[in-house]
């Protein structure tokens, strides 16, 4: 799939956000999109939930493409199942409501439970699932009366409150102290265990590792590698994600300064060109191909 963003100005090209991304995520499995800022992580994160429409492409889900998805009863049933959790659970949550209403709203749209009391105890035995007890002291709060670590919970339980088959996680402990992220990452893997399927977004190669069966790198919007997480921590093949590897390994370290190349190439050439201290004249002019081994993939003339 592509997603392009056009100039608001008419004064810019258009900004291509994702690049003809194609990857498949399986049942039961947590993949880990992993990136620098800016690299096209959360947008993929918005077209799958289809809170943005794709440029061109589609997303198949159980082989049904998604732009098919045309009528109001077909796309309520889609985003029952496909839920997202956000990376700022303030910004997510509306400052006027309560915790119970949050909760209460995608158990009564999507039509689970058949009375108003059902409800409510669904909704409470959500929030004991996810940390929050005795669950009826939380019911009447507002976010505001909430820590952070406790208004992602409230996030990941409206999430979970329509009965997803997958739910995209858009960096959700990156808002959080470092102490209370290990409890957030345990949460999501404790709901992994019930079937749960997850895209885990993040930049933090750290994390991805701990929960992640397969990492995906993103580089500019283009998917440079991508394999299991022992393959890509251990034995990475593309330059970039060895970048990201050593900066996890030395947390004072600087990002790398691109190199100054000024030689004319084309615009389809390797999108780590001007980065990459591998790159020759063939990365300038001709981009890579994807080539597969045993399930690393790699986009790379001159992979490590």
């Amino acid at each position: 799939m592509t997603k392009v963003f056009p100039s608001r100005t008419g004064h810019h090209p258009p900004f291509v956000a994702v690049n003809r991304l194609s990857l498949d995520i399986r049942r039961g499995e947590i993949l880990a999109l992993v990136g620098e800022s800016g690299s096209g992580k959360s947008t993929t994160g918005l077209l799958i939930t289809h809170l943005l429409a794709v440029t061109s492409g589609d997303i198949l889900y159980n082989d049904h493409p998604v732009s098919q998805l045309t009528t109001p009863s077909q796309l309520r049933r889609y985003r029952k199942d496909v839920q997202i959790v956000f990376q700022d659970p303030f910004s997510s949550l509306n400052p006027i409501h309560t915790v119970g209403y949050h909760l209460l709203r995608p158990v009564v749209v999507h039509r689970i439970g058949k009375t108003a009391a059902e409800r409510r105890a669904y909704v409470l035995n959500l929030l004991d699932q996810v940390g929050l007890s005795p669950a009826l002291s939380f019911f009447d709060k507002l976010p505001h009366q909430l820590s952070g670590g406790q208004r992602q919970r409230v996030s990941i339980a409206r999430a979970l409150a329509s009965q997803p088959q997958f739910i995209v996680a858009d960096e959700p402990t990156s808002m959080l102290d470092v102490s209370l992220r290990i409890d957030i990452l345990n949460l999501l893997l404790d709901f992994q265990n019930t079937g749960l399927t997850y895209l885990y977004i993040t930049h933090d190669l750290a994390s991805a590792q701990y929960v992640a069966n397969r990492i995906a790198v993103l580089y500019k919007g283009h998917l440079v590698e991508l394999g299991s997480t022992d393959e890509i921590i251990h034995h990475p093949g593309h330059p970039y994600t060895a970048e990201l590897i050593h900066a996890v390994a030395d947390a004072t370290l600087e990002a790398p300064t691109p190199l100054e190349r000024s030689e004319p190439g084309s615009s389809d050439r390797c999108v780590f060109y001007a980065r990459c201290s591998r790159a020759t004249a063939t990365c300038n002019t001709t981009p890579p191909s994807w080539i597969e081994n045993a399930g690393h993939g790699i986009a790379c003339h001159h992979p490590l």
